[in-house]
């Protein structure tokens, strides 16, 4: 008896009745037995679109089965089920041909081996792929007109609603302002632009007053900065990487607006987490006696934060922060730089700098492959509504929340791209080293010390909760050495024993 392979493909993996995975499953084995098959192998691909090859692991697995054994027929239920474009249909067929397998569509009997089914054939492949092209660009250009009439298509922001106006067979969907939420958000923009509030201090307010996230979650930072940086809120809509006005009402003034980017783009309020203590000196600080790390940790006594040694270790010391940062702020003012030094430490500035910029394209990077992500699961979509195993109501409203999820990713993008205005705030400040090493240090941002200290310092050892020795970098040392910087006298007694 010949030997066939059944192949099935559905779009979406949850699909029943109509063309589902079991009945193509059923009416290939019934034509394999009316037709005298016998059938070694099923293999089925469920939630994949017939758009593309890759990560079809039931077609790959098909072919290896019609390549390692003979194989007379490989039975689908329509050629759309192998391939929903021109070239993938012809390189499957091919591929099988060289197994000396043939494909046959169980319920296409026109397509065969003559010179009218070859015709059929070539004629099938290229209307799937035209039907599938087409959806797509229907479905752009649908909203794309919706996005140029100054109609939002996707899921509203926080402090609006989606609403329709029309019926559930004639929808006509439109942004209204949310009454309940849009006040905090109106007041969150006005707090922010008097420059008075951090991000941080506005997720605790917003909190406090209740209002909670799409999902009905608590606000946290990344979605009041995501907030502050959406010009939706002034009219403004971003799709496809273009602004277009849109039809719905502000929630703040555009020189409110205008006003929360400065102040972002300032102080760089996007750069780091929230903590009520920020450790600058923790893996710089040891005890001398103990040789123990000292370590940043909670509030203790009279609500004050404190470096100290690990029990574990033995080590009872403890020293105030202020007090243990202040001391190793007035260590720079013994610093005297030369001009070779200081080349040096701008050479320093750009590695950290080029560090900084790698890691933010990393992240882009990531935030393209879940672009990706979401784009294979519209494409499956697609599939579905061609396939008729969705409605059309069902349709456009997944297919505009995930256009909506992909236009908040390209959103992300541009706040991450927004970010590099850190980059130029650490030149400019290092380039201060010229006037005051001791004064721009004191006056820079928290990132910008931690940069600072690794530049000069690898450790700080400290005894009676006083900088007692310090140990600098290979970098300085060698420059130390050479006479190219130069310390105070007071403070040599101090200097590391192997200077």
């Amino acid at each position: 008896m010949k030997k066939a392979v059944i192949y099935s493909r559905v779009s979406d993996p949850g699909q029943v009745g109509g063309l589902s995975l079991d009945v193509q499953k059923e009416k290939c084995a019934e034509w394999a037995k009316k037709n005298n098959y016998q059938v070694v192998g099923v293999f089925k691909d469920g939630g994949k679109t017939g758009t593309k090859t890759v990560g079809r692991e039931g077609l790959e697995d098909m072919i290896i089965q019609c390549q390692e054994e003979t194989i007379d027929v490989a039975l689908v239920i329509d050629t759309d089920r192998i391939a929903r474009n021109e070239f993938d249909h012809y390189k499957i067929k091919h591929v099988l041909k060289d197994c000396n397998t043939q494909l046959i569509a169980i319920s296409q009997p026109m397509i065969d081996d003559s010179a009218e089914g070859k015709l059929m054939d070539g004629m099938l492949a290229s209307i799937n792929a035209f039907y599938s092209r087409l959806t797509g660009r229907k479905v752009k250009k649908s909203l794309e007109k919706k996005i140029q009439d100054g109609n939002w298509p996707g899921w509203a922001p926080l402090g609006y609603k989606n609403v329709n106006l029309g019926s559930e067979d004639k929808p006509n969907r439109v942004i209204k302002v949310d009454k309940e939420k849009s006040f905090l958000i109106s007041e969150l923009f006005r707090l922010y632009s008097t420059g008075n509030y951090s991000v941080d201090e506005m997720v605790d307010y917003l909190n406090d007053k209740k209002l909670r996230s799409k999902t009905g979650k608590k606000m946290y930072r990344s979605i009041v900065y995501e907030i502050l940086k959406n010009p939706f809120y002034v009219k403004w809509m971003r799709y496809n990487g273009k602004l277009h006005k849109g039809n719905h009402k502000s929630l703040t003034t555009p020189e409110i607006f205008e006003t929360c980017q400065k102040i972002m783009a300032r102080n760089n309020h996007n750069a780091c987490r929230r903590r009520k203590y920020k450790w600058l000196l923790n893996g710089f600080a040891y005890c001398q006696e103990c040789d123990a790390r000292l370590y940043g940790d909670g509030v203790h006594a009279k609500n004050k934060a404190y470096y100290h040694g690990s029990a574990r270790n033995g080590c009872s010391h403890y020293i105030p922060l202020d007090e243990l940062e202040k001391a190793v702020a007035k260590e720079f003012k013994k610093i005297q730089l030369s001009e070779e030094f200081i080349q040096a430490v701008l050479d320093k500035a750009k590695s950290l700098v080029k560090q900084s910029r790698e890691s933010r394209d990393s992240e882009i990077q990531g935030v393209r492959n879940a672009i990706k992500k979401l784009e294979d699961k519209r494409n499956i979509l697609e599939d579905n509504l061609l396939d008729k195993t969705i409605d059309k109501e069902s349709f456009k409203r997944k297919h505009q929340d995930l256009n909506f999820q992909i236009q908040n990713l390209e959103n992300d993008i541009a706040t991450i791209e927004n970010q590099r205005g850190f980059d130029v705030d650490v030149i400019e400040e290092v380039l201060k080293l010229t006037n005051n090493i001791y004064e721009v240090y004191c006056d820079a941002s928290f990132e910008a010390k931690r940069h600072y200290l690794a530049i000069f310092f690898e450790r700080f050892d400290i005894k009676d909760k006083k900088v007692a020795k310090v140990a600098y970098t290979p970098l300085f040392k060698k420059l130390l050495n050479s006479r190219k910087v130069r310390v105070s006298r007071d403070w040599l007694p101090g200097l590391d024993s192997n200077q």
